[in-house]
């Protein structure tokens, strides 16, 4: 009778370090998802390894790396030929070295890429406090992805960031939609008054808009131009 289970319960490492201590002759069939690899046993070590056209010591290092899928050993089944000539021990042994670097591997990789992405958000930040350092009338500001997701945000204490991204997204839905149905091409700001002041919103790229508050009394061409000039900062950060 065949010897099946899970690489989930018994490990690559595992079955090859029983097969070859018992000095049987047997042929191990893995399977994960549509890949299939297949090991022969002959004399205590492992003497030949196939995957589709690859065959050898890399087979098995490929192998070593599954931890999960499917196994079945079929007893005395000798192998059609001899690629393999490294000791079984050998073979876990760079198999498994090889592992634990790709894993590293993969750890820096992720750490780099959150890096990146903190770099970039401090980045955006430095560009809006700089645009509140230096404006007048500006007296908060956010960048808010098209979906209401703040990205970056320099705003008054008494303005909830969430707020502000649900409101550009409601206000960026309406006002895209009047400006498509009034056919006057694709939106690009909306200016909105209230007793005490504005809100502006301004595209900043394809996917994100900044939202700049003011008070009343201002130059509003000016503001005009400060929000336009950090848009586009905003926007060549995002690229």
């Amino acid at each position: 009778m065949a010897l099946k289970g899970s690489l989930a319960d018994l490990t690559v490492a595992d079955l090859i370090q029983l097969h070859c201590q018992s000095g049987t002759r047997a042929l191990l069939t893995a399977q994960r998802g549509r890949e299939t690899i297949a090991v022969y046993f002959d004399g205590g070590e492992v003497v030949h390894a196939t995957s589709g056209t690859a065959q050898g010591e890399e087979v098995v290092y490929a192998l070593l790396t599954w931890e999960t899928g499917t196994f079945e050993v079929e007893q005395g089944r000798a192998a059609p030929t001899r690629t393999i000539n490294l000791p079984w021990s050998a073979l876990i042994m760079e198999g498994l070295r090889r592992l634990d670097e790709q894993q590293h591997l993969g750890i820096d990789k992720k750490e780099q890429e959150t890096m990146a992405e903190e770099t970039r958000r401090d980045r955006l930040a430095k560009i809006l406090r700089s645009l509140i350092e230096t404006s007048g009338d500006i007296s908060g500001v956010a960048i808010v992805s098209m979906d209401g997701l703040i990205m970056a945000a320099d705003l008054p204490s008494t303005v909830d960031q969430a707020r502000v991204g649900a409101v550009a997204a409601a206000i960026l839905n309406l006002s895209g939609r009047s400006v498509s149905q009034l056919k006057r091409g694709d939106l690009q700001q909306t200016t909105i008054q209230g007793t005490e002041g504005y809100i502006l919103i301004t595209q900043a790229g394809p996917n994100a808009v900044l939202v700049g508050l003011t008070g009343q009394g201002v130059n509003l061409g000016m503001v005009f131009l400060e929000i336009r000039e950090c848009a586009a900062a905003v926007a060549a950060e995002l690229r």
